[in-house]
């Protein structure tokens, strides 16, 4: 009975409580895109938006260099670009093969620098 209680009373909190607005961002438009993949399965795209984000991705299929293996290799290579919460540029350069995935990140600060605890 008490436990019925409780969830009765936590249910007409969340029914008497006013529901927090949520915002629809606007589309973000997209300034530049390219997709291009070869019969070979390798492929390169990249896009830019007009917020500042940027990604550019290349991947490229290639034989096993294990001679008993007919197994073909994708690795891929790329960066992206975007504004994180704080108004400072993030670079992201990657690798990824069959050894695993590999990420440099990069903070851009613009002018002096950004305080993230303010």
């Amino acid at each position: 009975m008490f436990a019925l209680l409780l969830i009765l009373t936590g249910c007409q909190l969340l029914w008497s409580s006013p529901a927090e607005s949520t915002s629809i961002n606007e589309p973000v438009p997209i300034l530049k895109s390219v997709a291009e993949q070869l019969t070979s399965g390798s492929y390169l795209f990249s896009y830019e938006t007009a917020d500042g984000t940027y990604r550019e991705e290349l991947g490229i299929v290639s034989r096993s260099s294990d001679s008993k293996s007919s197994d073909d290799e994708l690795e891929v290579s790329g960066i992206y670009r975007y504004i994180d919460d704080w108004g400072q540029e993030v670079e992201v350069r990657y690798t990824a093969d069959k050894s695993g995935f590999l990420p440099h990140v990069r903070y851009i600060s613009k002018g002096k620098p950004i305080n993230h605890f303010a």
